[in-house]
């Protein structure tokens, strides 16, 4: 009977089963997307991270352990990063050495082996260092001690316990280190040179030179005590799987502990430093964000097919009302009707499942070769997963079971019942929860909020569609003609005609904010891209500035460049409350420019200074480029013999002018009281013009005092009063500035900073830079600072910044990015070799095209076509069964007179009379929910609440091609039915009915 039955209804049971297999469909993507693409999307996003090297750090470790540490720790990174393979590089630095035959201050020295040294610097002279006595060194340590290749260097005993002996070096070579090759690590820092270095071996700073480089398994085996030992392992990620990256990142988090196990006592200090733990948590937390915004798209594509289920449930049972009362008169009883339609259900079910199951991996696959998962390496081939088979086996029988319900209420029957009162309810409820409270990963509430929101919202307002219909209908009253004011008036007054009011305003409502949501979600990731960058390519530093690098890198890439300062500071004895506050600084144009003393590339600059016995300088020149960059030439330590010397290598590009002198004064010998004061004298042989300013720098400035500087024709004056001995710490250090002291600092800061501080503008603050203590006041309060979204930070202007570190004795410019404004060849930066680039374009793509990132909009741009789909096969579904229950109604009127063409106008302008205010009020309830819970649902890749905060975005041009497209479709469907139906109504209805 079932199947006679299927012969005779097949339409509206394919009806039924497009809409069991289209969510049945939804939901099988819906599965491949958050299981199988997921997974993906973690594999190929560790594979694309940079900076995922493991490092351990030892220091000061024996001679005698030397190499059996460095194999131990070896070992230890090893098996931490298993099963992936890794390749290890060391890099040690020996116990400081004494260098004897170095006149003037006390001078150090140190080894180092670097492993892939070939890999890090470039040959300006000579060769590599092969036999264990042999080394190379640095431009700057050959340049201040006069050496070049065939050069020997005695090096005295070193400064430690059971110090080994004296040895002397060959140089062979002479290096130029190479940009963002991790001279950053180098106990200089790979300057070659430091006028006041500290190891802790002394208590009054020295000369350091180096690193004098040689083998560095020679190194490991010369009987040098190591005061440090780098060993870093990179594992080849290039193709991982998901679950070898859970245990790798338990196992990198664990590596520190065990590494300590295993050295024991046999160093001082170890640790194991990795980006690669916290890397992959950010994936996986991503990874779950995204998963939870899929997955709030697919509820709504499931309450979506419900929806439509149940019109068709209802339909269905109106069509078949006359055989079910037959039936029952014959005898069936109420569990055997029951019985009928679950078999049918389950029938219904099976086929669909069965179609949606290869529909869905078919789909997926698609899906994943077009934007934006292609872009984001995620393209697969169709797949069929156990998961992804049951929830679409048992999502179709819970979708089939919706279609055997009968004698459902309609609507407005709800809705006088109060049901949407309650809907509403639990919607504000769902609203409130998510803004009040800050979830991350994949939460219940995240996940049923926006269904639930659309369901409520389009319950209560189809209140307002009988009032629209009736204020239509006395319209039409004025009508002249029988057509229009027909249609109209069976709009109004039929209840049947609003039947699928529930589907259409919640099919337009689901695909008018799947596309508003997908624009406020992509605008977000811009925004907070914009944001996290802070211009349009930023160039993070791996290696200190050099004079004309700006100009090069603008020759490279174009665009106008900054300087920038982007680092943690310490306000007074407050570190931050879980997060460091940071100093961010760009030249933001508010300092006026600094008159100096132009110098000529290349040029020796002559210094004459007063005769003072036992007493030396170290002189610090400060140069500025073009761009504003300042860098600082160290000199030689000069004594105070009363002769003339020459500052060479100073000037290594054109277009720079002195703009700082720094002149720290050192006796010969260390005395804890005080001895004498001294008059000293220095002339640098510059063309001085304009006003300078001299000032003595803490720490105990009194010890020295009248310092003054003199700019004339031909020369460069500076003279001050010095006091031999007394305090170690102080700094004796006069300073010459061609610009006046800028007081405290002008700053912006962030709220959190603001709040977390309770400040507000017109507080002062000292911040220490380093350790510089920088006064600085607060100006304004704003909401993110540039480059530092959410943090507790302040925004300032880096050249008014470098001036008073200046005018407080410190000398490094604080420069640790380039920031550039229109670059016309931003992809060019990375050939430079500076450091890390990064594009606010390329971080808004990586945020919303990424791996972890980009099922969502492809789920959203997959869920408008199926809210289509489903709409208009329950329009279909509807008008058919509508038409039909009405052939004998249409019949009557064809006897009255009434032409075929009127009839398909009535019925046509009945049904997209409904149409206009149902689309409508879709509208309404998708903007509503955009402006309501969209923003709610917009996470940063933390998972926390995205800086800037979302801006709701409605974008008109596609919001009305979609409704046109779904009114045109829509209306369309109606007129194939209605033709198709009005054929059928003639005078062999009427003659049944008579």
């Amino acid at each position: 009977m079932l199947i006679r039955r299927a012969r005779a209804q097949w339409p509206l049971l394919a009806a039924l089963l497009l809409v069991v297999t289209i969510g049945s469909t939804l939901l099988g993507v819906c599965v491949l997307l958050v299981t199988s693409s997921a997974d993906r999307a973690r594999e190929v996003a560790a594979s694309r991270a940079t900076g995922t090297e493991v490092t351990a750090y030892t220091v000061t470790i024996a001679a005698a352990d030397a190499a059996a540490v460095a194999a131990d720790t070896e070992k230890v990174l090893v098996e931490a990063l298993q099963p992936f393979p890794a390749v290890l590089n060391g890099r040690a630095a020996s116990i400081a050495r004494t260098m004897p035959d170095v006149p003037g201050t006390p001078a150090v020295a140190y080894l180092a082996g670097v492993e892939d040294l070939f890999d890090r610097a470039t040959l300006a002279a000579g060769r590599w260092p092969e036999a264990g006595t042999e080394t190379v060194v640095l431009e700057t340590t050959a340049r201040l001690l006069g050496l070049s290749p065939g050069s020997r260097v005695r090096l005295g005993p070193e400064l430690g316990n059971d110090p080994a002996p004296g040895m002397t070096v060959t140089v062979v070579g002479v290096a130029r280190a190479l940009p963002g090759s991790g001279w950053d690590r180098d106990p200089l820092g790979g300057t070659g040179y430091a006028a006041t270095y500290r190891d802790g071996s002394s208590l009054q700073p020295a000369r350091a030179f180096g690193p004098f480089l040689i083998d560095y398994d020679a190194l490991l085996a010369d009987g040098s005590a190591l005061a440090r030992l780098e060993v870093t392992a990179r594992p080849d990620l290039s193709d991982p799987d998901h679950r070898d990256l859970v245990r790798v990142a338990a196992s990198v988090r664990a590596a520190d502990s065990r590494l300590a196990a295993v050295l024991g006592e046999r160093v001082q200090i170890e640790r194991i430093s990795s980006r690669l733990p916290a890397l992959l948590v950010t994936d996986a937390e991503r990874q779950r964000v995204t998963t939870s915004a899929v997955l709030s798209v697919a509820v709504l594509g499931a309450v979506l097919t419900g929806t439509a289920l149940a019109l068709a449930g209802r339909l269905t049972a109106g069509v078949r009302a006359s055989e079910t009362a037959l039936l029952s008169a014959m005898g069936t009883s109420r569990p055997q009707l029951a019985v009928r339609a679950g078999a049918e259900a389950g029938l219904l079910a099976l086929i669909g499942a069965a179609l949606a199951v290869p529909l869905s991996a078919l789909v997926h696959s698609a899906l994943t070769r077009i934007a934006p998962l292609a872009g984001a390496g995620l393209a697969a081939d169709p797949q069929v997963t156990a998961v992804q088979a049951g929830v679409v086996f048992g999502g179709a029988l819970l979708f089939a079971a919706l279609s055997t319900r009968t004698g459902a209420q309609e609507w407005p029957s709800i809705a006088r019942a109060g049901g949407d009162l309650a809907l509403a309810v639990l919607a504000i409820g769902g609203w409130w929860q998510l803004r009040s409270t800050e979830s991350t990963g994949v939460d219940a509430v995240r996940v049923l909020a926006p269904g639930l929101l659309l369901v409520a919202g389009c319950a209560l307002v189809l209140r307002l569609v009988p009032p629209a219909l009736n204020a239509a209908d006395r319209l039409a009253r004025r009508a002249r003609g029988l057509a229009m004011p027909l249609a109209v008036f069976e709009a109004a007054r039929r209840p049947r005609a609003t039947a699928a009011g529930l589907l259409v305003t919640l099919g337009c409502a689901a695909a008018t904010f799947a596309v508003a949501f997908g624009g406020t979600w992509q605008q977000s990731q811009t925004d907070q891209a914009d944001l996290a960058v802070g211009t349009d390519l930023a160039i993070t530093l791996s290696t200190p500035a050099l004079a004309g690098q700006g100009q090069q890198i603008v020759d490279v890439v174009g665009g106008r460049i900054s300087p920038a300062t982007d680092r943690g500071v310490a306000v007074g004895q407050w570190l931050g409350a879980g997060e460091p506050p940071r100093l961010v600084a760009v030249d933001r144009g508010t300092a006026a420019p600094v008159a100096g003393i132009a110098v000529t590339e290349g040029a020796v600059i002559r210094m004459t200074v007063s005769r003072n016995r036992g007493v030396s300088i170290t002189p610090h020149l400060v140069l500025e480029d073009s761009t504003g960059l300042r860098t600082t030439c160290v000199a030689a330590a000069v004594p105070l013999d009363g002769r003339t010397h020459p500052i060479s290598a100073c000037v290594p590009a054109g277009g720079l002018q002195l703009v700082a002198v720094m002149l720290p004064v050192t006796p010969d010998e260390f005395s804890f009281e005080p001895r004498a004061d001294i008059d000293i004298a220095v002339d640098l042989a510059v063309p001085g013009r304009g006003t300078w300013l001299a000032t003595s720098v803490e720490p105990f400035a009194n010890q020295l005092t009248a310092p003054t500087v003199t700019a004339t024709g031909t020369a460069l004056r500076m003279t001050a009063t010095v006091q031999i001995g007394g305090n170690p710490d102080a700094a004796r250090n006069l300073v010459a500035t061609a610009f006046g002291d800028p007081g405290r600092v002008p700053v912006a800061v962030s709220e959190r900073f603001a709040v977390e501080l309770s400040l507000r503008p017109g507080a002062d603050l000292d911040l220490m830079v380093g350790t510089t203590a920088l006064p600085v006041t607060i100006t304004e309060v704003v909401p993110a600072v540039p480059s530092a979204p959410g943090a507790p930070a302040l925004f300032a202007d880096i050249d008014t910044v470098s001036r008073a570190l200046l005018l407080r004795g410190d000398p490094q410019y604080p420069i640790d990015a380039w920031w550039i404004t229109d670059p016309a060849d931003a992809p060019a930066a990375a050939g430079l070799h500076l450091g890390d680039s990064v594009t606010r374009t390329g971080e808004a793509a990586r945020l919303s095209n990424g791996p972890t990132a980009a099922a969502l909009p492809a789920m959203l741009r997959l869920l408008t076509p199926a809210a289509l789909l489903l709409v208009l096969a329950g329009l279909i579904l509807h008008v058919t069964c509508d038409l039909q229950a009405r052939a004998v109604e249409v019949a009557r009127l064809r006897g009255l007179g009434m032409s075929r063409r009127d009839i398909r106008v009535t019925l046509l302008g009945q049904h997209g009379l409904v149409l206009v205010p149902l689309l409508t009020a879709g509208t309404l309830v998708g903007a509503l929910a955009t402006w309501t819970i969209g923003p709610l649902l917009v996470r940063s890749e933390s998972g926390a609440a995205p800086f800037p905060a979302v801006v709701p975005v409605w974008p008109w041009a596609a919001e009305a091609s979609l409704l046109a497209v779904l009114f045109a479709a829509s209306l369309l469907a109606v007129t194939v039915v209605v033709v198709i139906q009005s054929r059928r109504a003639d005078a062999a209805h009427l003659r049944v009915a008579s």
